[in-house]
């Protein structure tokens, strides 16, 4: 299963760095470089795994934290 972080007009670059960190543990500058994939190219990928369970746990933090998220089955 795949998690992608989505752009929005609501969520700061900090916030979206802050959400980054916290819940994927990455490190401020990979935080940093996601965030800006994401202002743009619209979105990015920020975890892949098997274990769905994880990734579902991840997506209702972060969702928790303002930001826009989507899941994809590797089925799709």
């Amino acid at each position: 299963m795949k998690l992608f972080i989505l752009n929005d007009d609501v969520n700061s670059f900090e916030h979206v760095t802050k959400v980054i960190q916290k819940y994927l543990n990455y490190p401020y500058m990979q935080a940093c470089s996601i965030a800006s994939i994401v202002h743009n190219s619209g979105q990015c990928e920020v975890k892949k795994s098997d274990d769905e369970e994880l990734v579902r746990e991840l997506y209702k933090g972060m969702v928790s934290e303002g930001l826009h998220l989507k899941l994809e089955s590797d089925y799709e």
